[in-house]
């Protein structure tokens, strides 16, 4: 699907209308003198495809027309689209009508209305060129937003108004705005055929690849983290248990692993052959240290806690003797009488504050005296057992020596003991982490499948990601320019231009044309003459839409060119549109020019539109035919007698 234009039309406030009808898949001229309306073509074009701000100049045009419209050409029948002209010194409006038959008949003023706004108009103008959903990824670490392509993009390849098609700096269409001129480095890849629909296909297809991939490696990861980093732990036990002599079997599989372990684990220590006889007074040696260490340690707990109450008794008694030293003072006051007198400064004491009687203090000294006495006459019974329990320990610590030497020289005696004593430890040691690791590991499933699984997501990811690869995509445009090139370069040499004689190039990182000299490449914005610029910018776009003719790319098939002949043929000297005041060189190369793009409209046999505005008029029988309308003498776009607002 692609789109062409049939008509443009304009219509005046009071419901009357012009209609400029264009030749499908031919070239179209309009040739006319200055001030009638030409170059606001390109933008009634861009407006009328969704165009964020009207540029059709503040004047005539704007003033004495209410809407503009598109009769179009579509792959299967035709639509009509239009756009309410925005009030004086607004940008746009959001009012837009569109139709769609097999063939549309223009419809009058009074029939149009809002029936959509910029972005359902918008949404169905890709449509109909073929864009499907592309979407741009800016590379990992770039700021960018993603970018969707529309007809928006597409257009910067259709249009050259005048002050574009001299320009050295700038190719294309929009792109002295950087904003525009990276959009249209995401999205070229696209239109080119580098990155065609199937692309995008395959991406949302890695997409989900890669989303299952991570799903099944994320369940394999957890399984095998239960299982110890795979059959890494279980076959390092098993390992273990058959150097230990525990078992004989071995395994291959992760679950012949986990069987034998079981197995392992339900060995009993006792039945293993250990040749006890040989350690038998090893045994009771070993016994028998068990019982004086028991013995020992009940002892000395005994006279730890016998000597704490020694320590107690004697605190008790020190306390006591000072506290008794202190109430004998009470005997100054045995032939004393009791009053209420202090007996320091002679003053009476209140009721409230009377010291304690003689009476109780003597009461209170007795006491102590009794247990002062008690406590002393039991110091020698505390003494007497710790001596005592000090008499039972001896004997024991003598036996615990006499039973180390003993257990010395019979380990000395029997290295063999010695073995078997750690060879048991190893095993008690083996089996009880053999134990531990079947008791802490849940019953996981067989993942044989899921390893399957995962080995052919690998290979459809590998697979698509190296289709998908930036390598890739790489080699098909470098492919395409290379066709390009081949194009551009026969055009050049065709149009005589400066640098034709090498080898030129599109540069899609700086969106300009470049020729390979033996000195180097050469880039547009340095080369001479405004000759140089228009032609380059000529091939450049013919180029491109041969490309995208013959690749069926989705892009609208037609291309605006405003006055390309302005170099040559300068307004100021038009009268009448003939060449005739000028050289006979400028003359041969307008030709040339009109010639050429005369020529690759018709190879590619109806399926690209050039419109022209122009001021020369070349007597030539095939510029004659192309020539569709002729504004001079009063002819222009806008009629004189419409009216404004």
């Amino acid at each position: 699907m692609t789109i062409q234009i049939l008509d443009l039309v304009i219509y005046s406030h009071n419901g009357l209308n012009r209609t400029l009808s264009f030749q499908a898949g031919k070239l179209n001229i309009i040739t006319g003198a200055s001030k009638t309306g030409k170059s606001a073509l390109v933008s009634i074009v861009d407006y009328c495809f969704c165009s964020g701000q009207c540029r059709v100049p503040e004047g005539p045009i704007r003033r004495s027309v209410a809407w503009f419209g598109l009769r179009i050409k579509l792959a299967n029948g035709q639509a009509f689209i239009a756009r309410r002209c925005p009030a004086p010194h607004a940008v746009s409006t959001e009012d837009c009508y569109f139709e769609v038959a097999g063939d549309i008949v223009i419809p009058d003023a009074s029939a149009l209305r809002q029936t959509t706004n910029t972005f359902g108009l918008q949404s169905l103008l890709s449509g109909w060129c073929g864009i499907r959903d592309h979407l741009h990824e800016p590379a990992a670490g770039e700021t960018r937003r993603p970018l969707s392509a529309s007809v928006r993009h597409a257009l910067a390849f259709c249009f050259q108004p005048q002050d574009e098609i001299i320009q050295r700096q700038h190719l294309f269409h929009g792109t002295a705005d950087n904003f525009v001129a990276q959009a249209m480095k995401d999205t070229l890849p696209y239109f080119l055929g580098g990155v065609d629909d199937e692309y995008v296909r395959k991406r949302e297809e890695l997409k989900r690849v890669r989303e299952q991939l991570r799903s099944c490696e994320r369940q394999l990861s957890e399984l095998n983290a239960l299982r110890g980093t795979g059959t890494g732990k279980a076959t390092s036990l098993l390992s273990e248990a058959r150097d230990a002599a525990l078992t004989s079997a071995s395994a291959s599989t992760w679950e012949q692993t986990i069987a034998a372990l079981r197995e392992t684990a339900k060995v009993s220590l006792s039945g293993l052959d250990s040749s006890t006889q040989d350690g038998a007074e090893f045994a009771r040696l070993s016994a028998e240290r068990e019982r004086l260490l028991e013995t020992q340690r009940r002892l000395r707990a005994e006279i730890d806690l016998t000597k704490s109450f020694q320590r107690e008794e004697r605190g008790f008694a020190l306390e006591a003797q000072e506290q008794r030293a202190r109430l004998n003072a009470v005997s100054i006051f045995d032939q004393a009488t009791p009053v209420h007198i202090c007996p320091l400064c002679s003053h009476e004491l209140p009721p409230v504050a009377s010291p304690p009687s003689v009476d109780q203090i003597k009461a209170e000294l007795t006491a102590i005296s009794s247990k002062l006495e008690f406590v002393t006459n039991a110091a020698p019974q505390v003494q007497s057992a710790i001596t005592e329990l000090e008499a039972k320990l001896t004997p024991i610590q003598n036996a615990l020596s006499r039973n180390r030497a003993q257990l010395e020289a019979v380990k000395a005696s029997n290295e063999r003991l010695q073995v078997q004593q750690d060879l048991a430890a190893r095993q008690g040691h083996i089996l009880g982490r053999i134990s531990l690791y079947l008791e802490s590991m849940p019953e996981l499933p067989d993942t044989a499948a899921l390893e399957i699984r995962s080995q052919e997501l690998r290979r459809q990811f590998a697979a698509l990601e190296e289709e998908l690869s930036d390598d890739r995509i790489r080699e098909r445009i470098d492919s395409i320019l290379s066709i390009l090139g081949q194009n551009m370069t026969e055009w050049a040499h065709r149009l005589e231009l400066e640098h034709s004689a090498y080898p030129l190039r599109l540069d899609l990182k700086k969106l300009t044309i470049v020729a390979d000299t033996i000195d180097g490449p050469v880039s547009m914005d340095r080369m001479g003459s405004g000759e140089n610029w228009v032609g380059y910018h000529l091939i450049a776009h013919l180029a491109l839409h041969d490309w995208y003719v013959k690749r069926a790319r989705p892009v609208p098939r037609f291309l605006f060119l405003d006055q390309p002949s302005q170099i040559y043929f300068p307004p100021e000297t038009d009268v009448d549109g003939s060449l005739e005041s000028r050289g006979q060189e400028d003359r041969i190369a307008v030709t040339r020019m009109f010639q050429l793009v005369y020529d690759v409209v018709e190879s590619l046999r109806g399926e690209f539109q050039v419109i022209v505005t122009e001021h020369a008029d070349i007597n030539e029988p095939w510029y004659q035919k192309s020539v569709v309308a002729r504004w001079r003498d009063g002819t222009k776009l806008v009629p004189d007698d419409w009216p404004r607002v």
